[in-house]
């Protein structure tokens, strides 16, 4: 059976949007619309062009969908809207089938995994009404809802304000978690957000009962704010002093404890899982899911590779699936966007006057660049699903220079200078050089202790508390990445390379090879591997 799973924007506030398509069971392609857009998250978008790419990838006509499924089942004459979409832009609509935001999260998360059964976890700000569940599921016998956790109860909201609060903007979540550990856990917040036994207590005096277009806090919940915690809400932009460094450091912490509540909640019901899955915006949160992959609640953990609303797409194609008698498969690869022929690089290199050479290894030629201090983006095969760029559309360099990360953060990704890289390592040597416990962490989605002794190895990419980020690359993930690693390991000793995303600030990452050349001129880098193209300045 074909199936179709897309998360639209058919209201102002929700964000990226995709669609993903299953063949008998197998997701064959996934899409984020903001790829093509080339505007962040694509707020209040309908995936359109998303649509076309992965029927394109899969090779099949918009008739041949047998199911088409979507979040939203909250929403009054949704399906309505769905069906006159469809007969608008692609002439005519099959049977369409609603399911929970929730749900949909949870669906990714397990049958992505491969695992037989598994506790699961979603968390996110909100999604039909509700902002996290918990749920058991199992490939016989599906997934059992156990709780929800209630929209006015939101970790991610308060973690979302909280971003707000110290200056950034919506979507910057990440960078309240790359503050943190400039800052100390001192700023008391338990009047605003409590761990419980159960998870967490939030005070939604913040919250508005009608969410406004550009925000779903109350106008004044900056003055609330600074009324309990004594000080005004940074200016975007502002330098960031010590105070606004500890309260990054207070909420990271207690956002941690409040998960880590919720999870061992969760498996006082769920005992007998060995398996943890997690889901939902919050589980970008790498330096929380930390706590969860060293506890010894279970033998193995789980993140996707697109764990926020971006993988609800293919959370909708897998319960699709399902519901047509498929049996749901892994994902064995998170690169599941379009590819683009050397021909089809060529083409644009030459319509666009640029320098360039053909190259036979672009590996070998990409390391011995990385060898000489140079930052390159690096563009090969499918794109990748998700937030993260995991060797097919990055920017790489040498991480044995600690000065590397403050040039790419001013030079290359015009971006503030606190922020972190990733290292990319190849599998047979990751446990040499951080504390994983012979596991892979192939989604670059938890941060793991760097090993003492190996930081001054590699300190562009090891963040200020001695963590990382790390992916973990093998040859069956992606020969040509691996073999770049490799390489470089030959120069220069080390089986590690700086790994991040192919865009700048406040840009989707790179999806064609005219972004990618766009993005090249447009900043520091020393030199783009496009295809078997080594492209010029």
């Amino acid at each position: 059976m074909i199936i179709l799973g897309v998360h639209c924007g058919l209201t102002i506030r929700q964000h990226e949007v995709g669609a993903a398509i299953s063949i008998d069971g197998k997701i064959v392609a996934a899409c984020e619309e903001e790829r093509f857009l080339r505007e962040k998250s694509a707020y209040g978008r309908l995936p359109t062009n998303a649509i076309k790419k992965v029927l394109k990838i899969s090779n099949i006509n918009f008739r041949d969908i047998d199911l088409i499924v979507s979040t939203g089942v909250t929403y009054s004459s949704y399906e309505l809207h769905l069906k006159k979409y469809f007969e608008h832009f692609f002439g005519s609509c099959p049977k369409i089938l609603l399911h929970h935001h929730q749900k949909c999260h949870v669906a990714l998360s397990f049958y992505s995994s491969g695992y037989e059964n598994a506790m699961c976890l979603s968390l996110d700000a909100l999604g039909d009404g509700k902002s996290g569940l918990i749920a058991e599921a199992s490939l016989k016998n599906g997934i059992r809802e156990i709780e929800f956790v209630d929209r006015t109860n939101s970790l991610g909201m308060f973690y979302t304000m909280m971003t707000y609060y110290l200056g950034f903007s919506d979507g910057d979540e990440y960078k309240l978690m790359g503050l943190a550990p400039y800052g100390k856990n001192k700023i008391d917040l338990s009047k605003i957000i409590k761990p419980t036994k159960k998870g967490w207590k939030f005070d939604n005096v913040f919250l508005q009962n009608q969410p406004a277009p550009t925000s779903p806090f109350e106008p004044l919940y900056s003055s609330k704010l600074e009324e309990m915690l004594g000080e005004k809400n940074r200016k975007p932009e502002s330098k960031i002093g010590q105070f606004y460094k500890d309260v990054a450091a207070s909420t990271q912490s207690v956002t941690s404890q409040c998960i880590q509540k919720i999870v061992k909640y969760a498996k006082s019901i769920c005992k007998d899982s060995k398996n943890f899955c997690f889901s939902g915006g919050v589980a970008l949160n790498c330096s929380a899911a930390k706590d969860i992959f060293y506890s010894d609640l279970f033998d193995n953990v789980y993140i996707p590779p697109c764990p926020s609303d971006r993988g609800l797409s293919i959370g909708c194609a897998y319960l699709g699936a399902i519901e047509m008698g498929d049996v749901p498969q892994k994902i064995t690869s998170p690169y599941l966007g379009p590819s683009y022929s050397n021909e089809e690089i060529f083409n644009e290199i030459k319509s666009n006057g640029c320098s360039y050479e053909k190259i036979d290894d672009p590996a070998k030629v990409a390391a011995n660049f990385l060898s000489d201090q140079k930052v390159i983006g690096w563009f090969q095969g499918r794109s990748e699903i998700g937030a993260r760029a995991l060797g097919h559309r990055s920017i790489l360099a040498d991480p044995r220079s600690a000065k590397m990360k403050l040039e790419i953060n001013k030079k290359v990704k015009y971006r503030e200078e606190f922020r972190p890289f990733a290292p990319a390592v190849t599998v047979e040597n990751a446990d040499k050089y951080f504390n994983i416990k012979n596991k892979q962490i192939p989604y670059m989605n938890i941060t793991v202790d760097t090993k003492k002794n190996k930081i001054k190895e590699i300190p562009a990419t090891v963040h200020v508390d001695g963590t990382a980020r790390i992916q973990t690359v093998s040859p069956t993930d992606d020969k040509k990445f691996y073999e770049l690693i490799k390489n470089f390991e030959k120069n220069a000793h080390v089986p590690v390379v700086l790994n991040t995303s192919f865009n700048l600030k406040g840009q989707p990452i790179v999806e064609t090879p005219r972004d990618a050349l766009m993005t090249f001129y447009g900043c520091g880098l020393d030199a783009l591997i496009i295809g078997n193209y080594y492209i010029k300045k």
